[in-house]
């Protein structure tokens, strides 16, 4: 069996940290925590820019860079849909969750959380400023 590299070292090690954030935030089960970022990435993919969305996947560790995008289901829609909504945003995180959106909240800003932790101020910002007003506050760093 061969050595793990110091690259698969340092990729295990931010995966852990990773995780470990998300579980700081409330999603302890790595499952949970796991869908939920894929849920909540897949709904962020549809309402901010490529160019900012695949910024904040290179700034994540795999596995999650990987299995971070608008799933198959969602792929094909605009980004910035008209019925763009924090309302719309929980229904689309609901929807993969098989979970009511009323429920998602505590999910989206677990993972909002632990993504933002990965990016500088001004990546960060500029997620910020695409997401609605009711979402932006869930995303930005408390004061």
């Amino acid at each position: 069996m061969a050595e793990p590299t110091d690259r698969d070292r340092h990729a295990d090690a931010d995966y852990s940290a990773f995780v470990e954030a998300l579980a700081r935030e409330g999603l302890p089960v790595r499952t949970e925590a796991t869908r939920a970022a894929e849920a909540v990435a897949c709904a962020l993919a549809q309402r901010i820019s490529h160019a900012h969305f695949d910024e904040l996947r290179e700034a994540l560790p795999e596995p999650f860079r990987g299995r971070l995008f608008a799933c198959e289901r969602h792929a094909a829609l605009p980004p910035r849909a008209p019925d763009y909504t924090a309302e719309g945003f929980y229904a689309a995180v609901a929807e993969d969750l098989d979970r009511s959106p009323d429920e998602v909240e505590p999910a989206v800003r677990a993972v909002f959380a632990a993504l933002r932790a990965q990016l500088g101020e001004a990546e960060a910002e500029d997620v910020a400023v695409q997401l609605p007003a009711e979402l932006a506050h869930l995303w930005r760093r408390p004061s």
